[in-house]
C-alpha cells in the first residue's frame, strides 16, 4: 500500500515536471545592429541607417528603444576622433541617424537600445565608411 502511494506519488511528480514549461529569458547578446545600405551624404552631414535584429530567427525588432549613439573613428586607429551623432525618426523598423564627422573614413556607431520585455540593454557597433 505504502509502495502504491509512493509511485503514484513519483508518477504525478514527473508528469508535473513533464508539463511545466519554463520560456528562458533572451540576452542582449540575442540581437544584433546591421547597417542598412551604404550612408547617405545630406548636405554636411552623413545619414546611416540600422536595423536591430533577433540574431536567432532574424526577424528585425521594430519598436525598440534606442537612447544612446555615438560615434568615433575606432575602426581606423583613433577611437579619441568622435563626431556629434542625432537620432532620426526610426520608419519600419529601420533606425537613421546623423552623423557630422570630422573627416571621411571608417567610423564605428556605438548604439544602446531597450527592447520590450527584454531585461538588459542591447548594445551594439556598426561600422560605416563615412565621406564627409
Amino acid at each position: 500500500m505504502i509502495r502504491t502511494r509512493i509511485l503514484a506519488s513519483a508518477v504525478t511528480l514527473a508528469c508535473g515536471f513533464a508539463f511545466t514549461v519554463v520560456q528562458a529569458p533572451a540576452k542582449s547578446a540575442d540581437y544584433r545592429f546591421e547597417l542598412v545600405g551604404k550612408p547617405q551624404l545630406s548636405g554636411q552631414k552623413d545619414i546611416v541607417q540600422v536595423r536591430l535584429v533577433h540574431a536567432t530567427d532574424g526577424k528585425p525588432v521594430s519598436d525598440a528603444v534606442i537612447f544612446e549613439s555615438t560615434a568615433d573613428m575606432g575602426p581606423a586607429g583613433m577611437p579619441t576622433m568622435t563626431a556629434p551623432v542625432k537620432a532620426l525618426p526610426a520608419k519600419a523598423g529601420i533606425y537613421s541617424f546623423e552623423v557630422d564627422p570630422g573627416g571621411a573614413g571608417t567610423w564605428a556607431l556605438h548604439l544602446a537600445a531597450k527592447v520590450q520585455g527584454e531585461p538588459e540593454t542591447v548594445r551594439g557597433t556598426v561600422n560605416a565608411d563615412l565621406v564627409k
